[in-house]
């Protein structure tokens, strides 16, 4: 028989004392006398590493979803423009991860508070000051602080670019102001405007708002973002606050959740045209893109067009022997798809070849499923032809 003796060593730990005052890659000890450096996180270490509630949109999807925006901001220069802002639309706040990186891509446009406004301050809610010896300025500044002042509305006023995000949980949306007021003590907090309820009724409350002040059109976003469980349900309605070459960018976990934003686009003939379909997941790097479409059986065409008579159309079904299906994007009618014989040939004998409504095509563009971390649908804003 043997006996085992089990000793617990314990591990080094540094005294959060040893912390204060020091600047990044100074040194401390630990309780062991070992030197380490310390640094400031990186905004993917920060987004990573802090307590959540939610699961995040993770650095690398959130890049992606920031490039695809393709932002070009300038440093304020503090003179007066009658230009709007630059505004995006997160709607889904969750943990405040894809939040940080939007605030991240803007945030030059915007002039830096006053010293005097950071001394004053005020809490997440907005409008309770800060407790009376707190600098703002200063590493006493606790995470659930935004860096800003009394004059709000003022500062508001002058930022050349905002980051909306919306989220129906009041729990959610103030766990993500402590997250981002908790970056670099609130760099990014006064580009955020956080918002709670439902999406619908802020995008009218908005629309009802600067009704007043914008006669021409009534969009006032430039991109919009929408993770949400039923996103299509909300596209017409974002579509209409949406600018003209606008991004609206669907994150959702599964492809059908897209292919029902392609439908409901395509039934309603929102001026929206669909340029891509990601899938995210672990070594993709810039996303896999989809083919995601909705087509009509080439048999049922050339039925229909025998029975118009219509040679346009009776032309392209018999010039579409190389490319399988028609398809319908936002609101144009037939497209000849390309390079996809073979499968679209595979999918049509699994039409019935006398159905009178769209079916989808949803494949990776090459190669085999595999299981990622959700898809992307990125439409384009057009213009109105009636316009």
């Amino acid at each position: 028989m043997y006996s085992y003796e089990l000793s617990i060593v314990p591990k080094p730990r540094v005294e959060h004392a040893s912390l204060i005052g020091k600047r990044a890659r100074d040194v401390v000890k630990t309780s062991r006398g070992k030197e380490i450096r310390v640094y400031l996180p990186t905004l993917e270490e920060y987004v990573t590493l802090t307590p959540r509630i939610v699961t995040p949109i993770y650095p690398a999807d959130a890049n992606l979803i920031v490039s695809l925006l393709d932002i070009h901001v300038s440093p304020t220069d503090h003179t007066p423009q009658n230009d709007p802002p630059l505004e995006i639309l997160e709607a889904g706040t969750g943990h405040g991860a894809l939040t940080l990186h939007l605030a991240r891509a803007i945030h030059a446009a915007n002039p830096r508070p006053s010293h005097d406004t950071k001394r004053k301050g005020f809490s997440a809610d907005g409008d309770a000051p800060l407790p009376d010896g707190v600098d703002a300025s200063t590493s006493s500044l606790m995470p659930e602080v935004l860096v800003s002042g009394p004059k709000l509305e003022e500062y508001k006023s002058q930022r050349k670019a905002v980051i909306h995000t919306l989220d129906i949980s009041s729990h959610h949306s103030n766990h993500a102001k402590k997250v981002v007021a908790g970056f670099r003590r609130g760099l990014y907090a006064g580009d955020v405007d956080f918002h709670v309820g439902d999406l619908s009724e802020w995008i009218q409350q908005q629309l009802t708002a600067r009704a007043e002040s914008q006669s021409a059109t009534n969009a006032f976003l430039s991109h919009i973002i929408l993770d949400l469980p039923s996103s299509h349900r909300y596209i017409a309605q974002t579509a209409s606050a949406l600018h003209v070459d606008g991004s609206l960018i669907v994150f959702n976990p599964s492809i059908t959740q897209i292919t029902k934003c392609v439908e409901k686009i395509r039934n309603e003939k929102l001026s929206l045209i669909l340029d891509r379909v990601l899938e995210l997941g672990a070594a993709m790097t810039g996303g896999r893109q989809w083919d995601v479409r909705s087509v009509r059986p080439r048999a049922l065409l050339r039925t229909e067009a025998e029975k118009e008579k219509d040679p346009d159309i009776a032309m392209a079904v018999e010039n579409n022997d190389s490319n399988g299906a028609t398809t319908g994007r936002g609101n144009m009618s037939l497209n000849i798809a390309s390079n996809v014989m073979d499968r679209d040939e595979e999918q049509e004998r699994t039409f019935d070849e006398h159905g009178t409504g769209w079916e989808m095509i949803c494949r990776p563009k090459v190669g085999e499923i595999v299981t990622g971390g959700g898809f992307l649908g990125v439409w384009k804003k057009m213009r109105d032809p009636n316009a």
